[in-house]
């Protein structure tokens, strides 16, 4: 493990170096963009300072089982697997300094479900900052909220990284991310502690789709059920924690999406075959899926049915589905163990239950694409070439 930890802080430091070469506009100036916050070859000092009451109330409760199913929260709250047994994440106040930038009053909470439980242990908690949560107007690269991933279940810190990358070298929106160095400290109770070295992730919000599809009038969704699309009834009430909507949705949009869970779930073959497309992008979802199946990772769409967001763009009406929290990836999930994740392949590369990629699958003008995409891949980004070269241009 040291000699692990040896060969990221040199290749990291290199990539510092090479970053140098051509600086990006200093992060306190007006110029100073998310392309220049977000770079591999980047490592960032961040200062968190709570008060001792502030840092006491940011310790998560546990309220008993809330939610109605196995990732579902309880109403208006977060969803996961924690959240589902009852177990909030409550929002605190600290002052940021980033890069020597300083912020005022943001917000800070804890964030994570298996992360969260080793992270604990380590005293090495994932984050997730909102600058306006209690003053508004704040902002840094013309966002408001980032998050500080403590990367527990990666030895390499570059799970996310590379699978993030590949998304975007596939064509599929996907965070950015660089690096952090993490500093805490509770005024008058506990000096300066290093927490560690963190990844730096870009948040999925309104501004990520207006920056990404020009627009953020379209339902964002960052769904959990077993098995998406799954009809739930007629009534808006009955999916709303489930599909956990990022922006406020209309009854136009409400409705698209009840209509297309009637079609997943009791059309016919004929029917649901005919009406995909209408209602999904198939290239974006043919890109993802393949990304997503080439890194074997069970702790998502495939699996247990979380760690995605789903966007309906207004522009053409139809569901697109971007990257979220892949640390899992490159097969690093200890509840794919079992016989069946064990034998999955390309063609049949989801768990039982899961009616709608089985749905999909059994289309065959989205499986035809969908192989040929993981055939253009393989011969394109999946080569080892090029997943090791993290300064490639996107």
């Amino acid at each position: 493990m040291a000699k692990v930890l040896r060969i990221f802080s040199t290749l990291l430091a290199l990539l510092v170096l090479i970053d140098c070469v051509g600086r990006s506009a200093d992060i306190g100036s007006k110029d100073f963009t998310a392309d220049d916050l977000f770079q591999l070859s980047k490592i960032w000092t961040v200062e968190l300072v709570f008060t001792p009451a502030e840092w006491k109330a940011m310790t998560p409760r546990f309220d008993g089982p809330q939610g109605s199913s196995f990732l579902t929260g309880p109403e208006g709250g977060h969803n996961g697997f924690l959240a589902a047994r009852g177990l909030t994440f409550d929002w605190a106040h600290a002052d940021l300094t980033i890069g020597g930038r300083h912020f005022t009053d943001i917000g800070v909470r804890d964030k994570g479900n298996g992360t969260y439980m080793e992270g604990s242990q380590r005293n090495k908690i994932s984050m997730k900052l909102n600058l306006t949560k209690y003053v508004k107007g704040l902002k840094l690269a013309n966002m408001t909220t980032v998050n500080l991933a403590n990367n527990i279940t990666d030895a390499g810190w570059m799970n996310e990284e590379l699978a993030y990358k590949l998304f975007r070298d596939a064509g599929v929106h996907a965070p950015r991310s660089a690096y952090a160095r993490v500093f805490v400290t509770v005024t008058g109770q506990s000096p300066r502690r290093y927490a560690g070295l963190y990844s730096l992730i870009e948040d999925v919000d309104d501004h990520f789709v207006q920056d990404r599809f020009g627009s953020k009038t379209g339902a964002l969704l960052k769904p959990v059920p077993p098995s998406l699309f799954a009809y739930m009834g007629d009534k808006w009430a009955a999916y709303n924690q489930t599909y956990d909507p990022k922006t406020e949705l209309t009854a136009e949009q409400k409705a698209h999406i009840i209509e297309f869970c009637k079609i997943v779930t009791s059309g016919t073959d004929k029917e649901f075959a005919a009406k995909l497309g209408e209602y999904v992008n198939l290239d974006n979802f043919a890109r993802f899926l393949a990304v997503d199946i080439w890194l074997s990772d069970m702790d998502g769409i495939l699996n247990v049915g979380q760690n995605y967001y789903v966007y309906l763009d207004p522009a053409i009406g139809k569901f697109n589905f971007m990257a979220w929290d892949h640390d899992h990836s490159f097969g690093q999930m200890g509840r794919a163990s079992n016989a069946e994740t064990e034998n999955f392949s390309i063609y049949h590369p989801w768990s039982s239950g899961n009616r709608f990629i089985a749905r999909v699958f059994a289309v065959p003008a989205f499986r035809d694409l969908y192989l040929a995409k993981m055939r253009e891949f393989t011969g394109t980004i999946f080569q080892p070439t090029a997943v090791q070269d993290l300064q490639r241009p996107e």
